[in-house]
């Protein structure tokens, strides 16, 4: 692994920009921390001028030479900066465009440049002197300002996750999503933009997305490519901050609008079917959306929350983002991986394809834990990308990868360089290369894979295991079935505490199935567990690396069982049916599976082993398998009888 550039360029700005909070934050008494980002916004807005018209007056004196760090420590007030800075903001040729092709400026004319200690203004113009302008230089010092000054503390409206998009993944995303789709082909026949983000923040996947498009020779002069990209926001300071990320980049009037809602606003209806590429971090919260028009558009292409009230933002974003997009056209999403694996998405893109304009799944990107960290939070997410195609995509393949590291880790408080470097840029070139057509790299085998979609049971990138894929696929050709056709879910039935039923729990059921009866016999739980009656097969939804299930045995008409287990009705032997979860391409299948972020608290759900693929089988080996198995549980149960009486236990 490596330490790249980029990230090592992240770590040492995200140290400079620490430096700049604690000036604005706690001597410039600029508070609370989101001044803090719109005031180094303001002041990157002014050093941007000062680059592009040095000779431009403020009263008697050259901008340039306002922002001499040296000179405003000297100063007297910083009303000097102040008057500079609503004179750069009202420049036409600074304006960021809006849908209806006005120009408006980056921040409301009536708004002011707050801090006013000469020193800490001096000091954080120094700070800025250091960060380079201009394409090539994609180090977003906004989003960084985020990640670094807020640390999760970002007054989300209406309570929604929303979480800065670390440098290195937005780079990945980038790359991969260039290597999906070229969207600048064509594009001067295109009235508008061809790629952007709905929901933008700060407009680092924007600044991505033009560098991306700059370094692979689409265009000679950035200028070229301000018509290409879009951004939209619900909050209009994140608008302001991403036109002078833009300004930074070399744009001139960017198109980044405020929304009241990215899901139904009507500017982006224009957009409807144009886009070739978005990528996006869109905000996410169970049950946090309630607009019942984008729930009734979001129904359209995720017909389970039609009939919701409230809905995960996210999951609303996912079907805008697939509105929005051209045929053929690729969005590339960090979704949390309780909504990226979860049956909405599973529904969308490993369900049954659509008869008309279907979303297909392109690939997955696991992200480790502390990906967010710098903003305050562990989620574990992943990148979904999908596309919009009307073709049948059955027997394609798709891609997963696993990041285990991107490069920074959380320390004490602070961002350090993660010694372990940074996985997403040997990622990122392994999916480049697995896309255009060669193999898997050496050096990236086990950390990306190919697969046919067909044997896809999961959106779950970060179980990604060659093992359990190989077993999906061997048991397939050779003619297996899902089990969902030998196994049917039941409901759970919560049991009452009673002393005359056997309570199994996960620590009663050995790696073969068998049964130690007697301490089910005599196990008093604190806490109620579900029924489960003879004949029926429970498998423990916990902890899926270390399998147990097993029958209830026909001498028992009901057992209580903890409630990590799964019960099922089998539609053969239930004896047989065991044996063939026994069976270790299936236990392959089942090992890397599960949610959570503890190896040993991985959980599954009832789908999943549904959805694991079992071998071929006809009614001979049925009959013989499950006399033998259900002999073999029967003998070391009464071994186990046996025992205790010699052992006199019993007495």
């Amino acid at each position: 692994m490596e330490v790249s550039t980029a990230s090592a360029d992240h770590v040492q700005l995200a140290q400079r920009l620490n430096e700049l909070h604690q000036l604005l934050y706690a001597r410039g008494g600029i508070r609370p921390s989101n001044a803090a980002v719109e005031e180094l916004t303001k002041l990157l807005l002014v050093r941007i001028g000062a680059h592009r018209q040095p000779n431009l007056k403020v009263g008697r004196h050259r901008l340039a030479e306002l922002i001499d760090s040296d000179r405003v420590r000297a100063m007297p007030d910083t009303q000097l900066l102040k008057d500079a800075f609503a004179v750069v903001n009202s420049l036409p040729e600074l304006g960021g465009r809006v849908p209806s092709d006005g120009v408006q400026p980056v921040w409301p004319t009536d708004e002011p440049l707050r801090i006013t200690r000469p020193d800490v203004l001096s000091e954080a113009l120094a700070i800025l002197a250091t960060i380079p302008l201009g394409a090539g230089n994609t180090i977003d010092t906004v989003g960084t300002a985020f990640d670094v000054f807020l640390r999760g503390k970002y007054e989300h409206a209406g309570g929604l996750g929303t979480y800065l998009t670390p440098d290195s993944v937005v780079r990945a995303m980038a790359r991969i999503g260039f290597d999906l789709i070229d969207p600048m082909q064509g594009a001067a026949l295109v009235d508008g933009p061809v790629m952007g983000d709905p929901c933008c923040g700060s407009g680092r996947f924007l600044v991505a997305m033009l560098e991306e498009a700059r370094s692979r020779g689409q265009a000679d002069d950035v200028a070229e490519l301000g018509d290409s990209t879009f951004g939209a926001d619900q909050s209009s300071a994140s608008v302001a901050m991403a036109r002078v990320n833009l300004l930074a980049y070399g744009l001139s009037h960017p198109e980044v609008f405020t929304v009241d809602d990215s899901i139904v606003d009507s500017s982006l209806d224009r957009l409807r079917g144009q886009l070739r590429l978005i990528l996006t971090n869109p905000p996410f919260g169970d049950g946090k959306y309630d607009s019942r028009e984008g729930i009734r558009g979001t129904s359209a292409r995720l017909p389970g929350l039609g009939s919701k009230a409230r809905i995960d933002p996210a999951l609303a974003f996912v079907a805008r983002c697939s509105d929005l997009l051209a045929p053929g056209g690729v969005a590339g999403i960090i979704l949390p991986d309780g909504v990226a694996d979860g049956p909405h998405m599973r529904e969308l893109l490993l369900g049954e394809p659509r008869l008309v304009d279907p979303v297909r799944l392109e690939g997955v990107v696991s992200l480790p834990t502390a990906t967010f960290a710098p903003a305050g939070t562990m989620a574990k997410t992943s990148i979904v990308f999908l596309r919009r195609e009307a073709e049948d995509g059955a027997g394609r393949r798709v891609f997963l990868a696993r990041a285990n590291h991107v490069g920074f880790l959380m320390r004490k408080g602070a961002v350090g360089a993660d010694p372990e470097g940074d996985d997403l840029p040997v990622v990122a070139s392994a999916v480049g290369a697995v896309l255009g057509g060669s193999a898997v790299p050496k050096a990236s085998r086990g950390r990306v894979l190919t697969s046919d979609l067909s044997s896809l049971a999961s959106l779950d990138a970060s179980s990604l295991d060659a093992a359990a894929l190989g077993a999906r696929n061997a048991l397939s050709k050779q003619g297996g079935r899902p089990f969902d056709s030998i196994l049917r879910g039941i409901k759970r039935r919560r049991a009452e505490l009673r002393k005359d039923v056997p309570f199994v729990s996960v620590l009663h059921v050995d790696e073969l199935g068998n049964v130690d009866w007697l301490q089910a016999n005599t196990y008093q739980p604190t806490t109620p567990g579900i029924v489960a009656h003879a004949g029926q097969i429970i498998v423990s939804l916990l902890n899926p690396a270390k399998f147990r299930a097993t029958v209830v045995p026909e001498a028992l008409a009901e057992i209580h069982c903890s409630a990590e287990f799964g019960v099922f009705e089998p539609r053969i032997s239930p004896y047989a049916a065991l044996a063939l979860l026994q069976h270790p391409l299936v236990r392959a299948q089942i090992a890397p599976l599960g949610r959570g972020t503890s190896s040993s608290r991985r959980r599954i759900e009832s789908q999943d082993v549904q959805r694991l693929i079992a071998p071929p089988f006809d009614e001979d080996w049925v009959d013989k398998a499950g006399r033998q198995v259900a002999d073999a549980l029967a003998a070391v149960a009464d071994a186990r009888t046996k025992l205790t009486t010699a052992y006199g236990w019993g007495r």
